[in-house]
C-alpha cells in the first residue's frame, strides 16, 4: 500500500519507530532527528549539497573530520572545495547520533566545453543540460565547465556549474547498451574501452567528446567500494521508467530498487529516499522536494525531521 503522509502525521508515524543494524529504518523521527536515528554501520548519501558547515545533503548533516577523503574522478580534492549544488556521494558511519564521512566523492555528472545542440539546447561533453531553477553558476557556450546535479529523463539537470581547466572531459551515469558489444553512457555511445561494464550499472568515462560520442581513456564503475558494508541508503533524484519490477529506478544511479517497493505515486517528482540497502534498495518513504534549487535548500533547512512537504510511504 502506499500513501501520502503530512508532516504532523508522520513525525506521529516515526515516533514510534526504531532503528537498528538489521530492521528498516524509520522514515521520519521525533523533532529534532533523522531517519537514520540508532542505525550503526555503512551509511549512502547520495545527493546535491544543499549548505556547508558540516556537509548538509538530503536534509543530513554529515561531519567532515581530519580522516575523511575527498575526491572527485578529476582527483584528490580539499574538504573546503565541496560548494552548495554540488552533487556527492558519501560512505558514512553513524556512531553517537551523528553522520561522520569517511569517504566524500563529488560526481560531476559531466565536465567538458559548453555547447549549442539539438534545438538550441545546452549540452557539455555531448550531453543535453537543463539548468533548475536557481542553478547557482552559469555555462558559457565555447567555455569548459563542470555540471553538477542529477540526472533527470534523458537530460542532466543542472543544480551548478564551475569553470575548469583544460584536461579530460567526463560523462557519469547509468549505462545502456545498443547492442552486446557496445555501450553507452546516457544517451552518448563510448567507445575505446574493450572491457563492457554491467548494463544499468553506474560509471564514469574520462576522455574526449567528439561528433561519434566520447572516446575513453579511463572508465571507473560503481560509487561505493567493493568492501563497504551499507546497511541504509538515502538517494535524491528522479525516478525512470525499466522494464524490470518494481518499475523504475533512479535516474543515472545504477543502484536497483527492491521489486516490493510502489513507486508509481512518485513517477513524475523529485524526490529523496530513504531505506534499507541489501544488494537492492528498500525505499521505505520518498520525501518530495521543490524543483529548484533555492525552495529545495529552504525546505530542507531545517534537516529531514523538520521536512514540511508531503512524504510518500512506498513499502
Amino acid at each position: 500500500m502506499v500513501k501520502v503522509i503530512d508532516r504532523r502525521a508522520a513525525l506521529a508515524l516515526l515516533g514510534t519507530s526504531a532503528l537498528t543494524a538489521c530492521a528498516a529504518p524509520a522514515l521520519v523521527t521525533r523533532e529534532e532527528r533523522d531517519p537514520f536515528e540508532g542505525g550503526i554501520g555503512g551509511t549512502g548519501i547520495i545527493g546535491v549539497v544543499t549548505a556547508l558547515g558540516s556537509l548538509q545533503v538530503n536534509g543530513l548533516d554529515v561531519a567532515i573530520t581530519s580522516e575523511t577523503d575527498v575526491k572527485s574522478a578529476l582527483g584528490p580534492m580539499a574538504p573546503e572545495a565541496i560548494q552548495p549544488g554540488m552533487a556527492v556521494t558519501i560512505y558514512a558511519n553513524r556512531s553517537a547520533g551523528a553522520t561522520r564521512a569517511r569517504r566524500v566523492s563529488v560526481d560531476y555528472a559531466a565536465v567538458g566545453t559548453a555547447a549549442r545542440g539539438r534545438g538550441g539546447r545546452l549540452e557539455v561533453a555531448g550531453v543535453p543540460v537543463v539548468a533548475e531553477p536557481g542553478a547557482l553558476g552559469r555555462a558559457e557556450i565555447g567555455a569548459r565547465v563542470a555540471v553538477s546535479g542529477v540526472w533527470g529523463l534523458g537530460a542532466i539537470v543542472a543544480s551548478r556549474f564551475d569553470p575548469v581547466p583544460e584536461g579530460p572531459d567526463l560523462i557519469a551515469g547509468t549505462v545502456t547498451r545498443g547492442d552486446p558489444a557496445r555501450f553507452g553512457i546516457g544517451s552518448v555511445p563510448v567507445r575505446g574501452i574493450s572491457r563492457l561494464p554491467r548494463r544499468g550499472g553506474y560509471a564514469v568515462a574520462l576522455g574526449r567528446a567528439d561528433e561519434a560520442g566520447f572516446q575513453a581513456r579511463t572508465l571507473l564503475e560503481g560509487r561505493f567500494g567493493a568492501s563497504d558494508r551499507l546497511r541504509l541508503l538515502s538517494v535524491e533524484g528522479f525516478l525512470e521508467p525499466v522494464a524490470a519490477q518494481p518499475g523504475f529506478r533512479i535516474a543515472g544511479l545504477g543502484h536497483s530498487f527492491d521489486r516490493q517497493v510502489n513507486l508509481a505515486p512518485l513517477a513524475d517528482a523529485r524526490a529523496i529516499f530513504f531505506g534499507r540497502y541489501t544488494g537492492l534498495f528498500r525505499a521505505q518513504a520518498g520525501y518530495v522536494v521543490p524543483e529548484g534549487f533555492a525552495d529545495r535548500r529552504a525546505a530542507l533547512s531545517g534537516g529531514i525531521a523538520d521536512f514540511g512537504g508531503p512524504v510518500v510511504e512506498t513499502l
